[in-house]
């Protein structure tokens, strides 16, 4: 078989991992679309149909598997503000206008080296700490599920999820993400009183976005600059380095330039049916490799999927409820640990690893990305100029020593 169809993921055949790597991410992708869905009504045809396209589509660009998720910035203003789905579409199509002009001038590249080594580190640490922390708020504040006439915690299936997650982690006969996501289907689809499968069946009708400057101008405020450092610091420059982590050769294609591209690309084309923005996560890239995808096949499973979903309509939201809240707390969870352990590697370093710790922990205090770097940022200048100073004041002792001998 030549390897450029085998990088691509086509003539071969279809694993069990790959199929459970493809839903390594969905602890992030279908919480925030059924809430936005739910809440902010969302057009859900729109939703998965954008989804579907732009996973198939990377997939099949970046020859490995490309996360595709919410702009969660975006998503949690939104959900937050009550915004309707024009502002949300309009906040996607000026991050996409704008992340395709950086791609297209290659500004993005001098932009990409603000971002040192441990600053990348930090960020990734700090998603995985606020994706952990999600994960445990998940199994704690969710409703406990009726089962057999016992009132089941969410923290104890959470509990039990992990055990199962565990267990079967070194499996390549039945993987762990396999294993983890039907048996939280398979209880929720047991369990009576499930919440009804939505308002109809069928593909709903799709409207174009008519952008107005009024609606243009709020959301630039309040949606699409939070939410550009984020997705400059974690979906390019932390996911080039993700991919690259993982994959290494095979990811040759996972470039900040083409990163952006892609993202602008398909926020221009989304936001214009209403379809929620979306982006490249460096920790959905964790999430994917960790359950076990390790090609193009797996982008275009859960592709697959999220276009199935996009026909179901109304009813995808109800069809997504019969997994339990507590087993995609243990998605989130466990994504969270192994995106944060990538700062491994700067362990010996000390202050890299400062660096990388303060830009975490502020992320975490902060529920902020942005502010993560901004701070690593400050305090490598500092670094910077300590060094910078050190330097200066011992070449000019030097020079003091050496006239003093000289006379």
């Amino acid at each position: 078989m030549p390897a450029e169809a085998a990088a691509r993921g086509f003539h071969s055949p279809l694993s069990r991992l790959d199929i459970a790597g493809a839903f390594g991410d969905i602890g992030v992708l279908f919480p925030i679309a059924i809430a936005l869905i739910s809440l902010n009504h969302m057009n859900p045809t729109a939703v998965f149909l954008a989804a579907g396209l732009a996973y198939i589509l990377a997939g099949a660009y970046f020859r490995i598997p490309m996360a595709v998720q919410p702009f969660k910035a975006v998503a949690a203003i939104a959900l937050a503000s009550s915004l309707p789905p024009s502002s949300i579409a309009s906040a996607g199509l000026l991050l996409g206008l704008l992340l395709a002009f950086l791609a297209a001038t290659n500004l993005v590249t001098p932009l990409a080296r603000l971002f040192s080594l441990p600053i990348i580190r930090g960020i990734q640490l700090g998603l995985g700490l606020i994706l952990l922390r999600e994960g445990i708020r998940l199994a704690f504040n969710s409703n406990a599920l009726l089962w057999a006439g016992f009132a089941l915690p969410s923290w104890a299936l959470a509990l039990a999820g992990t055990a199962f997650l565990v267990a079967f982690l070194p499996s390549k006969r039945f993987p762990a993400a396999l294993v983890l996501l039907g048996g939280g289907v398979l209880i929720g689809a047991l369990a009576p009183h499930q919440p009804p499968l939505g308002a109809g069946w069928g593909p709903m009708p799709l409207h174009l976005l008519t952008p107005n400057f009024p609606e243009l101008k709020k959301v630039l405020v309040l949606l699409a600059l939070p939410q550009f450092a984020l997705t400059f610091g974690n979906s390019i420059v932390a996911t080039e380095n993700t991919a690259q982590v993982l994959y290494g050769p095979t990811a040759r294609r996972v470039t900040a330039r083409a990163l952006a591209l892609s993202i602008g690309l398909m926020n221009v084309t989304s936001s214009l049916f209403l379809a929620t923005p979306t982006c490249h996560g460096s920790g959905g890239i964790s999430a994917h490799y960790r359950f076990g995808a390790r090609s193009a096949k797996s982008s275009y499973v859960i592709g697959g999927v999220c276009l199935i979903l996009a026909l179901f309509g109304g009813a995808a939201v109800g069809l997504l409820s019969f997994i339990p809240k507590a087993f995609l707390a243990v998605f989130l969870g466990y994504v969270g640990v192994v995106h944060g352990a990538l700062v491994r590697d700067i362990v010996p370093k000390k202050r890299a690893l400062f660096v990388a710790g303060v830009v975490g922990v502020v992320s975490l205090r902060t529920t902020n990305l942005s502010m993560g770097f901004l701070a690593g940022f400050l305090l490598e200048g500092l670094f910077r100029f300590f060094a910078w100073r050190d330097r200066t004041i011992a070449k000019n002792v030097d020079g003091v020593s050496h006239r003093e001998l000289s006379s």
